[in-house]
């Protein structure tokens, strides 16, 4: 199965379609949010992609975020979530408290904990959890390209893509 990693998308439509179209032509089985998705407009350019997601920092309209997210068939989940897929348990927290963050990653219970927030591209394995954050889709801030990844479950690793 492969899953599409993205975060800090920053209300970036042009990089929401870039990243919606690679998962639709290699037939991403499902898509995963980490926070900072920002107004609910833009939840509207995920449609035709699976897509579960959590609340960064920025999302600060919830219920209309959710109402977005519904709307597209979507999930989103609060600020954490934990998702099964093909027998991967994965962790998802947009990253914001680097303490619950840590606690998380060190606490022996997922095999993959997706996260955003740094906009940092980040693939690290503490024990037995993979850390991956996809960095920052929006790209401009703090002078970072704009990425994503592709996560394979059955090697268990993240490519990671521009847009």
């Amino acid at each position: 199965m492969h899953i599409g990693l993205i975060s800090d998308t920053h209300d970036n439509i042009y990089n929401i379609e870039k990243f919606v179209k690679i998962c639709r032509d290699k037939n991403i089985d499902l898509v995963i949010h980490a926070g900072d998705i920002v107004r609910p407009e833009s939840v509207k350019w995920f449609e035709g992609v699976r897509l579960i997601g959590v609340l960064g920092n920025n999302d600060i309209e919830e219920e209309r975020l959710s109402s977005s997210f519904q709307k597209i068939g979507g999930e989103l989940k609060g600020d954490f979530c934990e998702i099964e897929q093909d027998n991967v348990l994965i962790a998802v927290y947009h990253g914001t408290n680097a303490k619950k963050k840590s606690l998380v990653l060190q606490s022996g219970k997922y095999d993959i904990l997706v996260c955003g927030h740094t906009h940092k591209l980040e693939e690290m394995q503490v024990g037995k959890t993979l850390l991956i954050n996809p960095g920052t889709a929006n790209g401009w801030f703090f002078g970072y390209k704009a990425t994503a990844a592709i996560f394979d479950t059955k090697r268990r690793k993240a490519e990671f893509i521009s847009l």
